[in-house]
Parts: C-alpha cells; sequence; structure tokens
C-alpha cells in the first residue's frame, strides 16, 4: 500500500486550463424565486473574507442548530444513517446526524471558497493512498470511470486533484438541481478547475416526464462517451438512482436501487473502472484512497454480469462508508427491507494488471 503526499505545484493555477463552458446552460424559469441563488451569491462573497479554519467552526455550532429547529429535512439522511450505523441510542444518533450535518456544510464551504481559492493552495491539504492505481488504469488507453459514493468533500479533491489530469478531459455526472441559476453557478464553478458537468434532469423522474428522462440520459451518455474516447475521466457516483432504472441488490444489507449505468458504459467502451473513497480527517485534510481497477466483458448473461460489478463495487467501498458515516450525505431514504448478499461474481470481470 502507498501513501504520498501530492506537492502543491508553483504554477498550478496557470497550468490548468479551464473547461468551456456548454454552448446552453438550462435556462430558468421566469416564476423561479431570486432568493436563493442570491442567498448562494452572498454566501459566497462571505466565504471570501473568512478563512477556512474560521468558517469551519461556524459549521458545528450551525449543524446543531439547523438539525434542532429543522427536524423534518434530515429525516431521510436519519433513516440512511439508521442503517449504516443500526442499534444507535437515540442520543448517539443525533450525535451522528449533527456531525453529518456539519461535515455537509465543511462541503458547501469548500464549494463556495473553490470560487476564489487559487488551485494550488487546496493540494497540501490532499493526502493520496493508492494513487498510482489512476495510471495503471489509464494505461488502457480507453478511459477511466472513477466511481464512488456521496461520501466526503468531491469538489474540494477535484481542485487538489486537477494536475493529476492534465491533458485529458475531467468530467462529473451531476443532478440538475433547483433553482437553475445556482445549478448554473455550479457548473461554472466546476469549469473553473477544469471539470466538466454531465446533467442529469431528475426533476424530469419526479414529473413523471419519460420523455425527458430519456432524452437527458441519452444526452448524458453521448458526453460521456466522446470524453472517454478521447481517454479522458468521468466521475459517477452509485450509491443514488437519479433516474429510477437501477437495479435491486443488496447494500449494507439492505435491499436498494443500485444504478447500473457507469458498469455498462465500462463494458461498452472498454473504460477501466476505478473505484474511489474520499474522506476528511481529524485535521480536515482530505483522504483519496484508490481500489484496484477493473474492467466488465459480457458474455451469455450480460445483466447479471452488470449487476455482479456493481455488486462488486459496492463491497469495495461500504467498508469505507460504515467507517466514515458522518460524511455520507444522501438526503433521500435509498433503502428497503433487509436483504442478504448475493452470490460471487462471474468470471466477466477483470482486474487490470499491474
Amino acid at each position: 500500500m502507498k501513501v504520498r503526499v501530492i506537492p502543491s505545484p508553483r504554477a498550478a493555477l496557470g497550468r490548468v486550463r479551464h473547461v468551456a463552458l456548454p454552448s446552453s446552460l438550462p435556462r430558468p424559469d421566469p416564476d423561479e424565486p431570486w432568493l436563493p441563488y442570491l442567498g448562494l451569491r452572498g454566501a459566497e462573497v462571505v466565504m471570501r473574507a473568512v478563512d477556512r479554519r474560521v468558517a469551519y467552526w461556524f459549521a458545528g455550532p450551525l449543524a446543531a442548530a439547523l438539525t434542532l429547529c429543522w427536524p423534518a429535512h434530515w429525516r431521510g439522511l436519519r433513516t440512511n444513517l439508521e442503517v449504516v450505523r443500526p442499534g444507535l441510542g437515540r442520543r448517539e444518533m443525533r450525535r451522528l446526524l449533527r456531525a453529518n450535518v456539519r461535515n455537509f456544510l465543511k462541503a458547501w464551504i469548500d464549494v463556495l471558497q473553490m470560487s476564489h481559492r487559487p488551485l494550488e493552495a487546496w493540494t497540501p491539504w490532499l493526502r493520496t493512498e493508492d494513487a498510482h492505481l489512476l495510471e495503471e488504469a489509464r494505461l488502457l488507453g480507453r478511459g477511466v470511470i472513477i466511481v464512488s459514493l456521496h461520501l466526503g468533500s468531491w469538489e474540494a479533491a477535484i481542485a487538489a486533484l486537477r494536475e493529476n489530469f492534465e491533458g485529458v478531459g475531467l468530467a462529473l455526472l451531476a443532478e440538475q438541481v433547483r433553482p437553475i441559476r445556482c445549478f448554473n453557478w455550479l457548473v461554472r464553478n466546476r469549469a473553473r478547475v477544469g471539470c466538466q458537468v454531465v446533467p442529469l434532469n431528475v426533476d424530469a423522474v419526479r414529473r413523471g416526464d419519460q420523455a425527458a428522462v430519456h432524452r437527458s440520459g441519452a444526452a448524458a451518455v453521448r458526453q460521456i462517451y466522446r470524453i472517454l474516447g478521447a481517454g479522458g475521466v468521468v466521475v459517477i457516483a452509485v450509491d443514488r438512482d437519479l433516474l429510477g432504472t437501477g437495479a435491486e441488490m443488496a447494500f449494507l444489507g439492505h435491499r436498494a436501487s443500485i444504478p447500473l449505468g457507469a458498469v455498462e458504459i465500462a463494458a461498452r467502451t472498454g473504460a477501466a473502472v476505478l473505484p474511489v473513497s474520499l474522506t476528511r480527517d481529524a485535521q480536515d485534510n482530505y483522504h483519496c484512497r484508490g481500489f484496484a481497477p477493473f474492467t466488465v466483458t459480457l458474455g451469455e448473461e450480460p445483466r447479471a454480469e452488470l449487476e455482479a460489478a456493481a455488486r462488486r463495487i459496492l463491497r469495495t467501498l461500504e467498508p469505507q462508508l460504515r467507517a466514515h458515516p458522518d460524511q455520507w450525505h444522501v438526503m433521500n431514504p435509498i433503502f428497503g427491507p433487509p436483504m442478504a448478499a448475493e452470490e460471487p461474481e462471474p468470471p466477466g470481470l477483470r482486474e487490470v494488471a499491474s
């Protein structure tokens, strides 16, 4: 196991090339409220004047106030945490929920400070473990799909890791959140650190607009194919079935709908799948750990082999989630009743040779 500290490059900000924004960002609805967007931009201005450590300190009392005064908002998160840490008493669960919301606020502080903090300022806070696995996955020459969970602060990690993706495309599959003005702000912020956003129109799923869901999914797949075809890297979280098209399987011992898009794209393109976890330590440094990459080859039972690949990813990342439940930020309940683990993976999965 290799652990290394990424040195802070002197001229990283000058070397990083900004990603071109999409030709047409989503247009806000005429009746969309301005207040959330103005609040976001106001918080961004405040974060320009506040030191990171000071801002993090305020996250603690703010999390305590939010969980106390707005308990219904965190009900889905609490339901998920009860699966991750079964058997906790009410007091211990309240502590875990507060810690989770505190880290969630820290992640948003990172997002707000990313718009003005030089890229080289992020790298001293990043520790990588088994970073050589990224290069091993890239040696296949067909692109890399980084799969992970909604764990830690990915915005900060993208900023700190950006120099590892020099010369290749880097994209993040993301929910098209509302208000649209806030989403467009996030797209521009991520483009600043060289990360392209591939949006998914989850709003259409909630409306039951299947035609819009199909268009959004097809457009996202085409965009991902282009990036991987050029040897790029795509980051996809696999713990939320945004489009409602996933497969039911055991996740932390409970039934959950898990998206198969990442492994299906890997099978169709030949891209390597690289599981990655990102967590925050007690000193608020970011710990990025890679796991053995693999490829997916479909045979006589493609659906079963795709599900097996997804289960392999879950088995790899579940220990990280159980160790850091205070950093897993999934607000909607995703778990069903208890479910036994499935059979071992079939031979269609092949680890990338070192």
